[in-house]
């Protein structure tokens, strides 16, 4: 077999190794995506449970929910972007960067970044990050307390995060973290007749502390399913590339097969005519 022959044997062997670990890779994101959907709709129970807690404690959301809760902040309003770890999440963390970077007025925001990979290209583009957070892992109980402790005080605490629109489509989302909880209570709405009063219940330390401990809860489900579903849009972006990977890569693994039988009749075709020129020089001799 000639060098050119072997050469793009190898080579096709080597596609077919891309082919199958983007296969893997396509198949790990679309786990992750049927597993962080349940635990969506879990945490979205607990929410509607602690809702109820916080109303029949008659606390009218729109006067509690409003960022005064906290230390004094130096500007007003707080951007939290969420990012990827890693560079497997295609183009939107990209895209949520630039997207932030012009929509920043670093005078009355300050940035939080969640994620390795954002927070590196917000420091590319010269943005300065306040705090720096990693990704939690969804494989395990997410623990947001220490970024809840950060966004506390903020009048606006804005979450930018991917959006999960399908398989196929993220978009760049965001939303008020308080106007979140408000919103997921409306939808949990069902006030109970029963009211937990102090002259009824013994509240330790005091009521006030109660209430402030099940919002700093309720805004940590809140910022965990904008995770959540950050993570969605991440592994759903993944699964796209992967999925574009694995057929460019299956097509040049095509193309190279057919190359190689060809070289190879190439080759049969030259011996064949070395037989016959040999033949016909004896033969004439």
């Amino acid at each position: 077999m000639s060098s050119r022959a072997l050469g793009i044997e190898k080579e096709a062997g080597q596609v077919g190794t891309v082919s199958e670990l983007t296969g893997i890779f396509e198949s790990i994101a679309s786990m992750r995506i049927g597993k962080i959907k349940d635990r969506v709709a879990r945490s979205q129970l607990f929410f509607v449970e602690l809702w109820q807690i916080y109303t029949q404690l008659r606390i009218d959301p729109s006067e509690r929910l409003t960022g005064k809760n906290g230390p004094k902040r130096d500007r007003p309003n707080a951007y939290l972007v969420l990012t990827s770890e890693g560079g497997l999440s295609g183009d939107i963390d990209q895209r949520i960067v630039q997207t932030v970077i012009k929509e920043l007025d670093p005078n009355t925001t300050d940035l939080i970044v969640i994620g390795a990979h954002g927070a590196t290209q917000f420091v590319q583009n010269h943005a300065k990050i306040k705090r720096y957070f990693r990704l939690p892992d969804i494989d395990q109980a997410i623990d947001v307390s220490p970024i809840i402790d950060e966004l506390l005080g903020y009048k606006k605490p804005t979450v930018w995060f991917q959006r999960y629109v399908s398989l196929s489509v993220q978009e760049v989302g965001h939303l008020d973290l308080l106007g979140r909880v408000r919103a997921l209570g409306t939808d949990a709405e069902s006030r109970s007749a029963d009211i937990i009063s102090p002259r009824e219940y013994l509240f330790e330390p005091s009521v006030d502390d109660v209430v402030r401990y099940l919002e700093s809860v309720m805004m940590e489900i809140a910022l965990s399913q904008v995770i959540m579903e950050s993570r969605l849009a991440q592994y759903a972006s993944r699964f796209t590339a992967m999925s574009s990977a694995k057929k460019r890569a299956k097509e040049l693994q095509t193309l190279l097969l057919m190359n190689y039988n060809r070289a190879k009749r190439g080759e049969a075709d030259d011996r064949i005519k070395e037989i016959v020129n040999a033949m016909n020089a004896l033969s004439v001799g």
